[in-house]
């Protein structure tokens, strides 16, 4: 059965913060995670949930410190959920098969990245021994424990009649026959489409702002690394509501 928003709810007695593409902006992650922090101080609730909806690397300053931010953040809190990105897979194909991957890695952001884990990916443009040279030097400086975060990224969580992902979902697939790659990467085909679906989808992965609030989805990517406004839908019951954090 379809649902629409505002029809939609979450568990009984339960609110999720949902956050949008962070890309690097450590500073702002911190701001708005205090932000949260203080909503819920304001308005107690039994059960939460904070959801990170991916693209935690990539184009902005800190990407290594954004990650190693969430993996405290995670182990503090039991109810912190972080999903994988369409970045996040980029980088650790990357590390598979840099030959193949590097110049789509390079171009949206992947240099940055690799800067803030102190790789310099000047010249990687050259031969593929280059390329590969480059591949080394950024897996030598991936901490181990960076590597298992990655690895370990959920690519779909529900939640009542939300389902959290970093994209978007395939129209026509059942939601448990989605692909990895569609969760991650699909952007036209599931923008485009103004169906309802079993859930209301709440998803990044494509930049608008201001928040994008439709009836059968939420975008809270409001492209942080270009406007400085990193987004959280807060959803509680059938209500929801915007939180911002700016640079």
């Amino acid at each position: 059965m379809s649902v629409s928003l505002g029809q939609s709810t979450t568990p009984a007695n339960t609110r999720v913060y949902a956050i949008g593409d962070v890309h690097g902006y450590l500073e702002l992650l911190q701001r708005l995670h205090n932000q949260i922090n203080a909503d819920l101080e304001k308005r107690p609730i039994s059960n939460h949930r904070i959801i990170f909806l991916g693209d935690y690397i990539d184009r902005g300053p800190d990407s290594a410190g954004c990650v190693e931010y969430l993996i405290k953040l995670m182990a503090q809190n039991k109810n912190v959920i972080c999903l994988k990105g369409n970045h996040e897979d980029k980088l650790e194909r990357f590390l598979i098969d840099p030959i193949a991957v590097a110049d789509s890695f390079f171009k949206y952001g992947g240099a940055d990245c690799a800067q803030s884990y102190g790789v310099d990916m000047k010249g990687y443009r050259g031969a593929n021994k280059q390329k590969l040279d480059k591949r080394e030097a950024l897996d030598e400086n991936i901490p181990s424990h960076h590597k298992k975060f990655y690895t370990q990224l959920l690519k779909t969580v529900t939640y009542g009649d939300y389902l959290f992902t970093h994209a978007g979902i395939r129209p026509g697939v059942a939601l448990d026959q989605q692909t990895d790659h569609d969760l991650m990467w699909i952007r036209s085909e599931f923008i485009s489409h103004h169906g309802l679906f079993d859930k209301v989808i709440i998803h990044g992965h494509t930049p608008a702002y201001p928040m994008e609030i439709l009836p059968n989805r939420i975008n809270a990517d409001t492209h942080a690394y270009h406007t400085g406004v990193l987004s959280c839908i807060v959803l509680d019951g059938t209500d929801y509501r915007l939180i911002e954090a700016r640079r």
